[in-house]
């Protein structure tokens, strides 16, 4: 292992550059092309990614742009690390362009430092180390990049229809020490019937993404109709102007990513708590003001809707409310949930929302969900991987865990997710001024390569 621990010391500074390429391109998923599934940023990393690995000597083969791998090594079996290449969007606040790379010396700073555009650079550096010192290995290893992660999850659905998974494998796209519990998740668009057509509400939208807690949120209405004395009353995260015959209130809030919305201040809530003086009695708005506010406001296990499942495993469902729309008829609140191990399933999540927005005609549809992931913690995958990390960090006190967040994990068998965030790491995931250290990126490129080491040497790994 020495040997392979030097070869990436040696090869840090490349390291950093090669990541400072893939953040400099703005991978968000957009409109579709012919040739770009979900979009030219996306295609370009991707393809940035697989020109690292050609560069390098290694097989590689891109699916349609869909997905892509880079592999070596022989054996019968195989170990697959899945990463992604796509980023959540930016958002408001950065303190720097965040699709081009800020290196302070300490912190590396740009949209998919931390996920997982960073992560997915150190664990091939890992499996790179292991080729370039020619230690002998009896599988093969492969790398995964999938191109949608954050949204669909269509790229590497399109990955598993046209080749066959890996036997075994972990993603980079959590922390550390060793996933080995993931909460099902179910995203989806909650319709409540609301009369607007003679509301003061003219346009209320916010909110990038369902998995992301929105920073941002504006409501514009119509002057003639809302109680301008209330305006005064408005202090703090909310500040209004006036437009003509409109008044535009905003709310600031904190992003962070879905599966923990508690990490985050929600700016629907906080704009919806603000503003209940504003509107005049009969206002139709009103209704789902106070539903919003007493049920759904600035909780985050869904408890207002009667949805805060448990278990001993994995403890409550995390709820977080990630966009919301107004329409004439109606408004769409866009919920991202992440739900127990055990004991509940997404028709028993839906039938319950729809049950407590009964007064609302209330409608879920849902759009994008996964099923909960649990591998024995007692198993040799997990052990090996919990190895790995105690001997790289010298933590012998974190034990293995279950999250929230969904990961590439639930895409194969026999995978978990498997860092890259540390424990004392400060959490920039969807957030604004994501960054990751640079010793942590490379403390992460070391675990990875005794893993990967050790399970493609090993005689029996399941």
């Amino acid at each position: 292992m020495k040997e392979i621990l030097k070869w990436i010391d040696d090869h840090k500074d490349q390291m950093i550059s090669d990541l400072e390429e893939l953040i400099n391109i703005n991978s968000v998923e957009a409109e579709a092309l012919p040739d770009a599934p979900f979009g030219q940023g996306p295609k370009d990393a991707l393809l940035k990614f697989l020109d690292f690995g050609k560069r390098d000597g290694f097989s590689t083969e891109n699916l349609q742009n869909y997905a892509g791998d880079i592999e070596f090594g022989k054996g019968e079996e195989s170990i697959g690390i899945i990463a992604h290449v796509d980023v959540v969007p930016a958002g408001s606040g950065w303190d720097s362009d965040p699709f081009k790379m800020e290196n302070d010396g300490v912190y590396l700073t740009g949209r998919g430092t931390q996920d997982d555009k960073g992560p997915g650079i150190a664990a091939y550096y890992a499996m790179r180390a292991i080729k370039e010192t020619g230690v002998p290995i009896k599988r093969v290893i492969r790398l995964i990049l999938g191109t949608n992660e954050e949204t669909n999850w269509g790229g590497i659905n399109y990955y598993v229809k046209n080749k066959k998974m890996p036997t075994m494998g972990f993603t980079p796209d959590a922390e550390f020490p060793v996933i080995f519990g993931e909460k099902g998740i179910v995203t989806g668009t909650l319709s409540l019937s609301v009369d607007l057509k003679n509301s003061a509400v003219k346009t209320f939208k916010a909110g990038n993404a369902p998995n992301m807690v929105p920073d941002y949120a504006e409501i514009v209405l119509d002057k003639s109709k809302i109680n301008l004395n209330a305006l005064s009353n408005l202090v703090g995260a909310i500040s209004y102007k006036e437009n003509g015959s409109e008044v535009v209130i905003s709310a600031n809030g904190k992003s962070a990513h879905g599966s923990t919305p508690e990490a985050g201040e929600n700016a629907i809530s906080i704009l919806l708590k603000s503003i209940e003086g504003v509107f005049m009695a009969g206002d139709e708005f009103i209704k789902f003001l106070e539903f919003y506010n007493t049920k759904l406001g600035f909780t985050f296990h869904g408890e207002g809707l009667g949805v805060d499942f448990e278990d001993e495993k994995s403890g409550k469902l995390n709820f977080n409310i990630g966009m919301i729309e107004k329409f004439e008829d109606k408004i769409n609140l866009v919920l991202n949930m992440r739900f127990p191990l055990t004991g509940v399933t997404k028709e028993d999540i839906k039938t319950q929302i729809e049950k407590s927005t009964i007064d609302f005609n209330g409608s879920f549809k849902q759009t994008g969900g996964e099923n909960p992931l649990y591998i024995d913690p007692e198993s040799k995958l997990i052990k090996i991987l919990m190895d790995a990390y105690q001997n790289q960090s010298g933590d012998m006190e974190s034990k293995p865990m279950v999250i929230g967040g969904g990961t590439y994990a639930k895409a194969m068998d026999n995978c978990v997710a498997f860092g890259a965030m540390f424990k004392d790491d400060e959490d920039r995931m969807h957030q604004k001024n994501e960054r990751i250290k640079i010793n942590r990126l490379m403390d992460s490129a070391k675990i990875y390569a005794e893993a990967l080491y050790t399970l493609a040497t090993e005689e029996k790994v399941l």
